[in-house]
C-alpha cells in the first residue's frame, strides 16, 4: 500500500524547522561469550477473548504475518490517540547540523541490505487419516532484520512458532538460506535466527526508540502478503507511544505486549518482523501487528511496532535460546 496521497513523506518535503532525532547509533554487537538474563515477558491477561478501548467499542487486532494454509491471529488492541505530521528537513550528529537522507530511496539504500524475507513451514499430521498416512503443511511469511554480520536476524515469534524449517531470502536475491531458531521470547513476540553458514552481511543501525517523538517521520518495509519481487515499503509517522497491545500468540493464548509504537504507515499481513527507520535510516521498531475495523469500530492506519529499546535489551536473553 502507498502512503497517504498528496501528504509528504518523512524527511523530503519542503518546509518546516530543523529536526532533532536521536544519537546516533552504530551496529547491533555481536553476542558477547556470556549475558545475563533481562527482564521477562509481559503477563498475559485472564484470557483470549475482547478487551475494550472505550465504553462499548473494540478494535480486532491482527498480527501481520501472512499466513497460508491456516488462520490468522486474532485478538483486540487498545489504541487511541493520534500524533502531529512534521517535515523532516536536518538532523543533527555530532553537534553539526546535516542535511536528512534526500527521501525515501535513499533510506532504502541503506536499509534494504540488513532486510529479510522469511518463509517458515510447518507440518503436522493430517486430522482426516490415520496416523502417518498424510500430513498437512501451512507456511507463514514474515519479515526479519539482521542484526550480526554473522547472520542472525531477529523477527516476531509468530512467524516462526512451531515451524518445522526456516528459510531466509537475502534483498536482492532469489535464494533461499537454511535458518535455525536461536531463541524466542512468545510474551514479547520476538525471535532471533541464525542463517546457516552466513558471514559478511550488513547489520542494520538501531537508532533510539526513547528518543522518537510523536510526529516523527517513518518508512515500514517488509513482505506484505509474501509477494515476489521486493519488499513493500510504506510511509507515516509515529502516531503514539506507549500503547498496550493484546493479541493472540502462536499457541492460542493471550500476549500482552507493553510500550509499543503506534504508527500510520501501511502495515500488512507479511511485514511481521520488518523494520520500522526514521528519516536517518534506523531501526526505531519492529512491525507486529494491525488493529482492523469490526462492526462496530473502523480503524484506519493503526500498525504496532515493539521499540528497538525493547528489541536490543531482549537480544542477550534471545541468544541464550529466550525463554
Amino acid at each position: 500500500m502507498a502512503s497517504e496521497p498528496g501528504v509528504p513523506g518523512p524527511g523530503w518535503a519542503p518546509g518546516g524547522g530543523p529536526w532533532e532525532p536521536p544519537p546516533p547509533a552504530g551496529e547491533v554487537p555481536e553476542p558477547p561469550a556470556a549475558a545475563d538474563a533481562v527482564g521477562g515477558g509481559p503477563s498475559a491477561s485472564d484470557g483470549p477473548g475482547s478487551r475494550r478501548a472505550a465504553p462499548g467499542r473494540a478494535l480486532a487486532l491482527v498480527v501481520a504475518a501472512a499466513l497460508v494454509g491456516s488462520a490468522a491471529s486474532l485478538g483486540v488492541a487498545r489504541a487511541t490517540g493520534w500524533g502531529q505530521r512534521t517535515v523532516v528537513q536536518q538532523y543533527v550528529t555530532g553537534g553539526a547540523v546535516a542535511s536528512a537522507p534526500a527521501g525515501i530511496p535513499d533510506i532504502l539504500a541503506r536499509v534494504l541490505p540488513s532486510v529479510v524475507s522469511i518463509t517458515a513451514t510447518t507440518e503436522a499430521p493430517s486430522p482426516f487419516f490415520g496416523a502417518g498416512s498424510s500430513t498437512t503443511v501451512a507456511s507463514a511469511e514474515g519479515t526479519g532484520v539482521i542484526v550480526t554480520a554473522g547472520g542472525q536476524v531477529v523477527t516476531n515469534d509468530h512467524v516462526v512458532a512451531g515451524a518445522t524449517s526456516i528459510a531466509v531470502t537475502l534483498d536482492g536475491s532469489t535464494t533461499r538460506l537454511q535458518a535455525t531458531l536461536v531463541g524466542s521470547l512468545p510474551g514479547n513476540d520476538l525471535a532471533l535466527l541464525q542463517i546457516t553458514g552466513a558471514s559478511g552481511l550488513q547489520p542494520a543501525s538501531f537508532g533510539s526508540s526513547a528518543d522518537a517523538a510523536v510526529g516523527d517521520g517513518v518508512v515500514a518495509v517488509g513482505y506484505a502478503l509474501g509477494l515476489a519481487g521486493g519488499p513493500t515499503v510504506t510511509a507515516g509517522i509515529i502516531s503514539a507511544e506507549g500503547r498496550e497491545v493484546s493479541t493472540q500468540s502462536a499457541a492460542g493464548g493471550t500476549v500482552v505486549l507493553h510500550d509499543m509504537l503506534q504508527t500510520d504507515a501501511a502495515i500488512s499481513s507479511g511485514n511481521s518482523g520488518g523494520p520500522l527507520v526514521d528519516a536517518a535510516a534506523r531501526v526505531v521498531g519492529i512491525d507486529t501487528a494491525v488493529a482492523t475495523s469490526t462492526s462496530s469500530v473502523t480503524a484506519q492506519n493503526i500498525g504496532f511496532a515493539i521499540p528497538a529499546a525493547t528489541v536490543l535489551r531482549l537480544l542477550p536473553v534471545l541468544r541464550q535460546g529466550g525463554g
